[in-house]
This record gives C-alpha cells, sequence and structure tokens, in this order.
C-alpha cells in the first residue's frame, strides 16, 4: 500500500505520505500493516477501531497503525517537529445526495485544571490549528463496518484569515 517513509519535521512530507491513503478502506490500512510488519493485527484491536459508537476510533487507528504513533491526548500538535495537527474527520451524503459534514472538528480541549494562555498565538489551541493534516473519509451508514469507509480526501489546511478571526473572538469569549 505505502512506503513507510516521511519525515516526520516535513509537513509537505507527512501530506505526501498521507496522500497514500487516498481511495483505500479502514481495512486495507489494517491490511497494510500486517503486510508491513509480517504480524497480525489483534482481534480486539481491530473490533475497538470497528466500534462505530467510539468517536475517534478511526483517527485512532490512522495514528497508531499508518502514522506508528501512539494515540494520546498531548496538548502539542501530533507532527511537533512539523507543527501538524492530524484530524481525521468523516462527511456523508443527505437523501438529495448532497454532501455535508458529518460531524464538528474537535480541535481542542480546554483544560480546566490549568491556567489558560491569554495571548491566542502562544496557546496550545493555535499550535493545534494553525497547520491542520485533514483526512475525510465518506461515512456510509448502509455499510456493514465502519472500516470499510473510503478515505476520499487528504490535504494541509490553515485556517483563513477570515475564520482565524472569529476562532480568536470565540477563544476571547471562552478565556473571559
Amino acid at each position: 500500500m505505502a512506503k513507510y517513509e516521511f519525515d516526520d519535521g516535513n509537513p509537505k512530507s507527512i501530506e505526501e505520505y498521507a496522500k497514500q491513503l487516498l481511495g483505500k478502506s479502514f481495512y486495507d490500512v489494517i491490511g497494510w500493516k500486517i503486510e508491513r510488519d509480517c504480524n497480525q493485527v489483534a482481534a480486539e484491536q481491530v473490533d475497538s477501531y470497528a466500534n462505530k459508537h467510539r468517536k475517534g476510533g478511526l483517527g485512532n487507528l490512522l495514528e497508531n497503525v499508518y502514522f506508528n504513533y501512539k494515540s494520546n491526548s498531548d496538548p502539542h500538535a501530533d507532527f511537533v517537529k512539523a507543527g501538524v495537527e492530524l484530524k481525521v474527520t468523516p462527511y456523508e451524503k443527505n437523501k438529495k445526495g448532497e454532501l455535508r459534514a458529518g460531524e464538528r472538528l474537535v480541535l481542542t480541549m480546554i483544560s480546566y485544571n490549568s491556567p489558560v494562555e491569554e495571548d491566542f498565538f502562544k496557546s496550545h489551541l493555535w499550535e493545534k490549528c494553525r497547520l491542520l493534516l485533514l483526512v475525510y473519509y465518506l461515512r456510509d451508514k448502509a455499510l456493514k463496518s465502519n472500516l470499510m469507509y473510503s478515505i476520499d480526501y487528504v490535504t494541509l489546511f490553515t485556517p483563513p484569515a477570515k475564520d482565524l478571526e472569529i476562532i480568536r473572538q470565540d477563544y476571547r469569549k471562552i478565556i473571559e
């Protein structure tokens, strides 16, 4: 499926590696790991990723299996050296065939146990949202397993100035 090589300090290298996912299913990713590592993925691990009620399970699968790093709740970007945050999110087609977001995209959580950085551009939110690697998959509830969902879009994304201003205003409201 993919060559297991990318420069974790180079956003473009990470994006090019991720683009090898296009047109693949999450089953393909698991199969590729088995082929690459010459071992089996534990059935309970596959079941955990396949749980349709587990929010973030498919993102965890890509983190653990494809990008080979352990999922965490660290406030830093997923690819720290490159400053890139991975976001895996669904889109859906409605009955009219129109595309829509499958769910809200959560950028980060705010800690209630430690002081919040007042300066947006010094905050962990900015670290996580200034450069996102967006991976979109088609959520088709008619399919037997969510591991059958197709990965259809991969891109690096920085919020445009208009959206960034809204995010900054929201951040200000939240910390106040």
